[in-house]
């Protein structure tokens, strides 16, 4: 029946392949996609180019975040096109090196079956969720070494099996501290604009946003938050930008003052700092910006969060309407000519509603071109980041090792994770250190001005800073230099406008920039400066007595901090004030606000926890630092803040689709909610647990989702509400 060479390939491979490789022959499963965000797929049949081509599957899976799972079906020429074709998913999870423990049993996604195709062209198939077969991972099962155990059947009772291995044991955690900025200041440059007040965004305004970025990160579906401080912003943000893709000058002082609260929070390395905006600020065609490590845009601009975030996780711009970093590649054909045009590479999918997003059309999140997505080349390159915390989880241990005695040169594991985690005595721990802050900005190659000079305990790691050619120095009564640091520069990207910024332009020719420097406190000094090529371009003597703090009083109405203290000091300028709390009786210490001067000022207390805390006041001129006695306020019991992730407010689903009920909460003390303490109830029915759950859209029309989260301080409830509608039924291609 078969010539010599194709009975030669039939002894040489098994049942599945033959679908791949002699159609003709009969059904079956032509392959898997496991995707929670991008992911390689039959490369070979899209990508023009072979260098950008990889295996199935080899995009990184992250712990703890779902997971789709589309089987591709295939009928063979003699059978015609298949309908009904159904299945199910046995996930298995290896203990012990060994076993393959049952995790549990994945029915597919409405409509729970599909059609069996001979040839669909490759675009239409991977662009279309109908025609695969779909199944969702939930998070709490993506954790681990996991086996795919695939078994599909048809009408006729033909069966096909596929087994596919995933490794999910790299964890990591977008960790967000958020400084709130609210405003009270003029609502544009005109001359006598009336005056606009608005309140400083929430915990819960926060976590909402985030949402667009746990979708397109390589990070775990459960974040950390917390609240690091506010920010009462003055000037609009409508002032043009100095240069094509730069921040204005107003949004770089915005982002010092930002800097200067991340200071007073102790510079911590542990966490992305964001400054969160309260929507209907003046700003102009800018809507973003970030400065080295600090960003800034509103309440509920998801995608402008993940740029942003992604210079503070170290990634320049993606090449389109930019020149963006040169190491991108142009993934061909859809980057034409080999250009790079920030292509995302491959199919994407929104895991929350399972949207495709086709690289013919989808760019990468880095770039000024849309739609925008999340690209093969960013995703990989946020892949184990250090600022987004990878760590190795659900890691089996063979029944023989010996975690001390295990020598990996005698006895090497491919399941090793690698890099393999460091040695609790090996790992990195930084602590405060008593150090001088000095925040400024430099609008020209020799105009330097110098906005913060503090003295506090804080780390002095310098986020995405670039050295200049300057040095901070702190210079004693004799005349010697006594200590002295680095001035680095953080260069401002915006967000917004006409996106033509050149990434390769010499950033001497970028203003204005934030500048930060440490210096070490070693002892008092006479002289702080800023040296260049041996001439002072900023310097600052001690005044003849020490700032000293008179009455200081922290009194909590409601959802406010009324602060008052007094201040006496020699120096021509008033010595600026921070506020910070503790709940740990003065060991660790966290800001409140910064750049607070005039003797009093009215905070958002939001943000504090929950109980007994300690507030205090601290004054600097830049040589000392006087300290205020501890100031006891008792924060109410509050219920956690809750926000709904998915579904988003008026958004439109297809009945009986997978619908994600997503949230976030944290309680009164900044600590993630269990997730037993969540309840969805969509038209009045409950229908789900936890933080995180699918469920199958209802009939068409409007609905409500409601979620309730009930901890020990109380219970807070949050709805928004979405609308389904029925699609027509795909018809097949001729």
């Amino acid at each position: 029946m078969f010539d010599s060479r194709t009975e030669t390939i039939l002894r040489e491979i098994d049942r599945d392949d033959l679908v791949t490789r002699l159609p003709w022959l009969g059904w079956g499963i032509r392959g898997v996609e496991v995707t929670q965000a991008v992911q390689y797929y039959e490369s070979a049949r899209h990508l023009t180019d072979p260098a950008d081509r990889q295996p199935d599957n080899s995009v990184t899976l992250i712990a703890n975040k779902p997971a789709w799972v589309r089987v591709y079906v295939r009928s063979g020429w003699f059978s015609g096109d298949i309908a009904g074709v159904t299945g199910t998913i046995t996930v298995r999870r290896r203990e012990l090196g060994f076993l393959w423990l049952n995790a549990g049993t994945l029915s597919p996604q409405a409509p729970g079956t599909v059609t069996a195709r001979v040839s669909p062209p490759y675009p239409t198939e991977r662009g279309t969720l109908g025609y695969t077969l779909n199944f969702i991972i939930p998070a709490s099962m993506m954790c681990g070494n996991l086996r795919l155990d695939v078994h599909i059947t048809s009408p006729g009772g033909w069966v096909s099996d596929r087994r596919v291995y995933i490794d999910a044991t790299l964890r990591q955690t977008l960790r967000l501290a958020g400084i709130m900025v609210g405003y009270n200041g003029p609502t544009s440059t005109a001359p006598g604009a009336p005056t606009l007040t608005l309140a400083a965004p929430t915990l819960a305004n926060l976590q909402t946003t985030s949402a667009w970025t746990l979708l397109t990160f390589p990070v775990q579906s459960v974040a950390t938050y917390r609240t690091a401080g506010t920010v009462t912003w003055n000037l609009p943000l409508t002032d043009p930008p100095s240069c094509p893709g730069c921040c204005s000058p107003n949004w770089v002082a915005l982002n010092t003052a930002v800097q200067s609260v991340r200071i007073a929070d102790g510079n911590r390395t542990d966490v992305l700092y964001y400054g969160l905006m309260a929507n209907g600020i003046p700003m102009g065609p800018i809507i973003g910006c970030n400065s080295g490590g600090v960003s800034t845009s509103s309440i509920g601009d998801g995608v402008t969060m993940a740029h942003e975030l992604g210079h503070a996780c170290g990634r320049p711009h993606s090449p389109c309407g930019t020149p963006g970093d040169p190491a991108y590649p142009a993934y061909e054909p859809y980057d034409p000519a080999g250009t790079p045009m920030a292509s995302t590479g491959e199919y994407g999918i929104d895991s929350s509603n399972g949207a495709i997003k086709s690289p013919a059309t989808f760019k990468d999140f880095m770039s000024y071109c849309g739609p925008r997505w999340v690209s093969l080349f960013v995703y990989g390159r946020l892949t184990n980041n250090p600022a987004l915390d990878p760590v190795r989880v659900c890691v089996d241990r063979p029944w023989w090792r010996d975690e001390i005695l295990y020598e990996r040169q005698l006895i090497p594991e491919k399941w090793l994770p690698d890099p393999p985690p460091d040695p609790p005595w090996l790992e990195r721990v930084v602590s405060p250190q008593p150090v001088i802050s000095i925040i400024g900005v430099l609008h020209g190659p020799g105009e330097l001005e110098i906005q913060s000079v503090f003295r506090l305990d804080a780390e002095s790691e310098v986020s995405n800073g670039r050295a200049l050619d300057m040095r901070a120095e702190l210079v004693s009564g004799e005349g010697r230099v006594v200590a002295s640091g680095t001035v680095y520069s953080l260069r401002s990207y915006a967000h917004g406008g006409c996106g033509c910024h050149d990434e390769g332009r010499d950033e001497a020719e970028s203003y204005p920039r934030l500048i930060q420097a440490f210096v070490p406190d070693v002892e008092a000094g006479a002289l702080l400066r800023i040296q260049r090529g041996g001439e002072a371009v900023w310097s600052r003597a001690a005044s003849a007595r020490k700032p000293k703090l008179g009455d200081a009083s922290a009194k909590l109405r409601k959802d406010e901090l009324h602060l008052s203290w007094s201040v006496e000091a020699s120096g021509e300028q008033e010595p600026e004030c921070w506020a910070q709390w503790s709940t740990d009786r003065g060991r660790s210490w966290h800001a409140l606000s910064a750049g607070l001067r005039g003797g009093s000022a009215v905070l958002d207390a939001r943000g504090l926890p929950s109980g007994r805390v300690a507030i205090r006041l601290l004054v600097s001129d830049g040589f000392h630092t006087a300290v205020s006695r501890l100031l006891n306020v008792t924060v109410p019991r509050r219920p956690a803040e809750a926000s709904i992730l998915s579904p988003r407010e008026g958004q439109t689903f297809a009945s009986r689709s997978p619908v994600r009920l997503w949230a976030a909460a944290t309680d009164a003390h900044g600590e993630p909610v269990p997730d037993d303490a969540a309840r969805w109830v969509v038209d009045g029915d409950e229908i789900a647990t936890g933080f995180d759950s699918f469920v199958e859209a209802p009939k068409p029309g409007k609905h409500r989702a409601t979620l309730t989260v009930k901890t020990r301080e109380g219970s807070a409830e949050t709805s928004v509400t979405f609308t389904t509608v029925e699609l027509p039924e795909e018809r097949d291609e001729d």
